[in-house]
């Protein structure tokens, strides 16, 4: 089974053969999990997301078109499982948050002259800037930069044009430039 090729893997899939998606899961998990550990910044829901999304490949193995690149479907699919754990996610924490919570949020103390902004917070502060990004420019930016996909192929999973794509990361390049440079 491990020296068939995606595709063939997927058409067993398809037909029922549960050894196609261990030996798929073996040679995508990796990628898969590092995708969604960038979407979700935490190990416990890129797990999770990691999960759900070899079980949306087993349940819609028979979907897959031969013709297609099995890898930028699979991107598809980590991406609409990202965006999908991170709407739930923030409606339950807007269901759970109320105006008193943000009051007991301590302001920043920006005045210290003695804090020092070492590589960790710039880190923190990128990720931050990067979260904060609208969705679509977050999605284009990190499979552009992280991931190394092509406009071609972040358009095809975006459902959009190279065009979109282009615009998408131009305007998410200068918002974090502005983010950063606060």
């Amino acid at each position: 089974m491990a020296q068939l090729d995606d595709r063939a893997l997927m058409e067993n899939l398809a037909k029922g053969d549960r050894r196609a998606l261990r030996v798929l899961y073996e040679r995508h998990v990796e990628f898969v999990y590092r995708v969604a550990c960038r979407f979700a910044g935490n190990e416990e829901d890129a797990r999770d997301i990691t999960q759900s999304v070899f079980v949306a490949i087993m349940q819609s193995a028979h979907r897959f078109r031969p013709d297609a690149k099995l890898t930028t479907w699979i991107h598809r699919v980590v991406v609409n499982r990202c965006l999908n754990h991170r709407a739930k996610a923030s409606r339950r924490l807007r269901a759970r948050l109320t105006d008193r919570d943000f009051e007991e949020i301590p302001a920043a103390d920006q005045d210290r002259p003695d804090r020092v902004v070492d590589g960790a917070e710039r880190v923190a502060r990128l990720q931050a800037a990067i979260r904060a990004l609208p969705e679509r420019q977050r999605v284009a930016l990190l499979l552009s930069h992280f991931e190394g996909q092509s406009y071609d192929e972040i358009a095809s999973i975006l459902g959009c044009s190279k065009k979109s794509v282009e615009s998408l990361l131009v305007r998410a390049r200068r918002t974090l430039a502005r983010s950063l440079s606060e």
